[in-house]
């Protein structure tokens, strides 16, 4: 079973890649806070601890999953007592499986891990691994390097128990055999069409019938009642920095920063780490180096850096700051394209190679441009903060939101009418639904809190107008009230028509004399299977789901997705055989067959595993 395992490999790093792209994608950095402590147990699973941290961090996710997946929803209305037991119940499912697979000898390395990282595009800069963003985006979420290592690493572990135990299932020459028979199957059939579109447009719609209809179903054209509000809204983009940033201020900012912005020499690094070496590697590489052998193809050899190898060792550039104070020594003494001895830190035994040295030369006409954007990001973040402050302040209690947008110099805006659904605009935020509607806005006539709409966007809002709930009159309505009547005068006809066809065709009449007699369309359908294309699907989902014994023609018939109505004639139905079947196709049906009883053997594993787990919250 193992070599099942191994054999898979290559797909589930593929695999793991995406992973860790969704992982990115579905946590929204920064987006939801993330609250929970690591030494914080939540639950351990067979003595196995979960951590408060993980959970929180898999709440966050199954939270952005959700909002993705339904563009307007509130993130308010995602309560974490209800998502918490689903999400602990997946983190327990996936831990059981985990240790199942480390229990049968499964494990995987460190450097595996860390090739595929290399590989992960959340995690590089202009095609390469960047050593300071893969920091920057793990710690955004809350991980340290050796957590979110270990998660990777779990979810390695899964993929590739769980693929291989999929690679390690079998499909029987008799299971084979009843695939065959079934998703081979080749059916003969005759059908005609019915169309619905002529029947309803042939539909004449009096007035006196659209009144009926309107008298005994007026409690269905009830308009909702509907408010517009007035409005403030403040946004970063609000903020006029055109002159916001003096040449004074620039030049004073740099002279702050002068100190700390020196001039200097960078010094582009690569290495080979050898992690656990011991006097003989160390020799066999360094005799290598001696006999002027390729640094970076060494490095590619040699080196136990999972981030820097690939790359020849290439570390980047430092400024006397970024490596480990021996190695950044050792590195200062070096001539460009000269080597280091042996230099030990931490990490293991580094073998230092000077690249190339890069000039740095800091004044103010270099520095200008970033010291003024920072200047305005500054000014606009404490234009934002004040004025929400005074927003908030001021709309408080207020009797109009027009005098408070004067005070804040900002524009009071008026909503279209919008119901408790929203509507488009400043409507289609839940909390700006929420609000609207809320006692304190309708009744007491109060504004509304100051509502974050994100990204930094605020929104207060009061009252202009309540529109009450009412009955439509005739007029608004007449039209959908004659579409409906068509609609359902239409269905009626055809269904009757319809029947009349289906009698005749069961009386033993031909399909294609019916059809003819009525000049409709009709059709012959030759050893159609279920993957046949350039076939109407509706019909040949409807036919496929008759019985497959066919003594005599199995006449019935059936309404299209378009409304359609269908006389079908089934005359024959021939079992597949394998035995006909190509070597791909038979070999596709062997992997359909294996892949459901591997799931099939799968569930019944994991709740064995489940029966037997020792759980404790």
């Amino acid at each position: 079973m193992l070599d099942s395992f191994r054999t898979n490999m290559k797909g589930i790093a593929f695999a793991i890649v995406v992973l860790i792209a969704i992982v990115f994608a579905f946590s929204g950095i920064g987006s939801l806070s993330i609250s929970g402590s690591a030494s914080e147990t939540a639950v351990k699973v067979n003595g196995e601890r979960v951590s408060e941290l993980q959970v929180q961090q898999a709440l966050s996710s199954e939270k952005q999953r959700i909002l993705n997946e339904n563009e307007g929803l509130d993130a308010a209305l995602l309560e974490d007592d209800l998502l918490r037991p689903q999400v602990v119940e997946q983190i327990v499912g996936r831990k059981l499986l985990s240790q199942e697979a480390s229990s049968g000898g499964m494990a995987i390395s460190s450097r595996t891990t860390g090739k595929l990282l290399l590989d992960t595009p959340t995690f590089q800069t202009d095609g390469r691994f960047d050593q300071e963003l893969y920091l920057y985006r793990i710690r955004n979420l809350g991980y340290t390097s050796a957590d979110f290592l270990e998660m990777i690493e779990e979810n390695l572990l899964i993929e590739q128990f769980v693929r291989g135990f999929v690679a390690s299932g079998f499909t029987t020459s008799n299971e084979l055999e009843l695939l065959a028979s079934v998703f081979e199957q080749q059916r003969d059939y005759y059908y005609l069409t019915l169309p619905l579109q002529p029947v309803k447009d042939a539909i004449k719609v009096t007035d006196q019938q659209v009144a009926a209809y309107y008298e005994d179903n007026k409690a269905s054209y009830q308009a909702e009642e509907q408010v517009v509000v007035d409005y403030i809204e403040l946004n970063p983009a609000q903020f006029n920095d055109s002159d916001a940033v003096s040449e004074e201020q620039i030049k004073a900012r740099f002279d702050e920063q002068s100190q700390s912005l020196e001039s200097g020499v960078s010094l582009q690094a690569a290495h080979i780490l050898l992690s656990e070496p011991d006097a003989a590697l160390l020799a066999e590489v360094q005799s290598k180096l001696d006999a002027g052998e390729d640094f970076a193809a060494l490095a590619k050899e040699y080196s136990q850096d999972v981030g820097s190898a690939d790359f020849g060792g290439d570390l980047g550039f430092t400024s006397g700051d970024t490596f480990p104070e021996s190695f950044e020594a050792a590195l200062a003494a070096l001539e460009v394209g000269q080597v280091s001895a042996p230099v030990e830190t931490d990490s293991g035994t580094h073998l230092i190679k000077l690249v190339g040295k890069q000039e740095t030369v800091i004044d103010f006409s270099t520095e200008r441009a970033r010291i003024e954007q920072e200047l305005a990001v500054e000014l606009r973040n404490e234009w934002l903060v004040e004025k929400l402050a005074n927003l908030k302040e001021l709309s408080f209690n207020a009797e109009s939101l027009g005098e408070v947008a004067e005070d804040l110099g900002l524009t009071a805006q008026v909503s279209a009418a919008f119901t408790r659904s929203g509507a488009a605009g400043i409507a289609a935020y839940p909390a700006v639904q929420k609000a609207a509607f809320s006692a304190e806005v309708i009744d007491e006539n109060y504004a509304s809190e100051v509502i974050d709409l994100g990204d930094d966007r605020y929104v207060v809002l009061k009252l202009n107008e309540s529109i009450p709930a009412r009955q439509k009159e005739l007029t608004e309505v007449k039209d959908s009230i004659v579409a409906t009547i068509s609609a359902d005068l239409a269905k009626a006809e055809l269904a009757e028509q319809g029947e009349a066809l289906l009698a005749r065709v069961a009386a033993g009449e031909s399909v294609e004399a019916v059809a003819k007699s009525q000049d409709l369309n009709w059709q012959v359908v030759l050893d159609a299977k279920r993957s046949t294309g350039d076939i109407n699907p509706d019909v040949k989902r409807f036919v496929f789901q008759l019985p497959a014994t066919v003594d005599s023609d199995v006449v019935e018939s059936l309404y299209t997705r378009a409304g359609d109505f269908v006389v079908v004639a089934m005359t024959e139905v021939t079992p597949g055989d394998s035995s006909t079947l190509s070597t791909d196709r038979k070999n596709n049906l062997v992997y359909a067959g294996t892949a459901a009883n591997s799931s099939r053997e799968l569930q019944a594993l994991q709740a064995t595993l489940l029966a037997d787990a020792k759980i404790v919250e």
